[in-house]
């Protein structure tokens, strides 16, 4: 390669790099998504983004009919007086509505009250109709659900991703072309390398935001509680089902208790009777020696 051109590879370089440092240093913003609100989604202009977008990019416009890209959460506390079919219950309304359990725990023992707490991925257009499944489950204490807005970070990101494809390939070709001293072909790839770096993160994030946006997250906490009353009066049917349903619970304990206290005197039933046979044996003796 002739000094002259040599030259010119190196001044592309350095623009590259002041591009790189205007933009290839810029962190990809955080998604906080726990925010109700956030900026519209905006079309770059001609001349590109105000944030650091290099000019060069801007001839990839965003889509006029982007599909919005938005966060649900949702939570929901309810209480059970039979803990036992919950989990299968929820197991069968999560398959149902096409989604997965990410995360589950139950605790506690039969017998004493338990609780268990699930966290599912439900897909976005069954959202609303799986929390009214949930609720049917037992008693709703509390119930909450946010939404977020992330289309602008979704397409700035995308945005950000394109223009780093283009410097990395200026920069390879560049790569190709250069037969000069080593140090210079050292500078490139060093660039290169930092240019895919940085274009790996940005796919990294788009995917974790695609992931969130298809699929909802519920979390679901659900607590045993023997003649659990809610906040709200019971009406008188609700009253008359919980006061049969605990008498009849009162009756089976009683005669679980008495029936447990039978199995438990069994095995004293012998020996106290042979006890008996000899206390009663002397006593006849003792009573005819008198």
């Amino acid at each position: 390669m002739t000094a002259h051109r040599w030259g010119a590879v190196c001044t592309c370089l350095l623009t590259l790099a002041g591009c790189g440092s205007q933009v290839g240093h810029d962190v990809v913003p955080n998604v906080a998504f726990e925010r109700s609100e956030r900026t519209p989604v905006a079309k770059p202009s001609a001349a590109g983004d105000s944030d650091g977008i290099p000019k060069d990019g801007a001839n990839v416009p965003q889509p006029a009919d982007a599909t919005r890209r938005i966060v649900y959460r949702a939570d929901v506390d309810i209480v059970v007086e039979q803990f036992d079919p919950v989990p299968a219950q929820i197991d069968e309304s999560v398959k149902a509505h096409g989604g997965y359990i990410a995360e589950s725990r139950i605790t506690g023992s039969q017998g004493f009250p338990r609780s268990g707490r699930w966290t599912v991925r439900i897909p976005v257009n069954r959202f609303v109709e799986f929390l009214a499944v949930v609720q049917r489950l037992g008693e709703v204490r509390t119930i909450s659900s946010t939404s977020d807005d992330v289309t602008a970070e979704y397409y700035d990101i995308e945005a950000r991703i394109r223009n780093k494809q283009q410097e990395e390939e200026r920069l390879l070709e560049l790569l190709a072309d250069a037969t000069g001293k080593l140090d210079e072909i050292l500078s490139v790839e060093r660039e290169l390398s930092r240019v895919r770096g940085e274009i790996e993160q940005s796919q990294g994030r788009l995917r974790m935001m695609k992931d969130v946006t298809e699929l909802t997250t519920v979390t679901i906490a659900v607590g045993e509680v023997k003649d659990y009353v809610p906040e709200q009066t019971p009406g008188y049917v609700t009253r008359i089902q919980r006061a049969w349903s605990a008498s009849v619970a009162a009756l089976v304990d009683l005669m679980q208790s008495g029936s447990i206290l039978v199995v438990a005197l069994v095995p004293w039933v012998l020996p106290l009777f042979v006890l008996a046979v000899v206390l009663i044996v002397l006593l006849r003796r003792h009573g005819r020696q008198r």
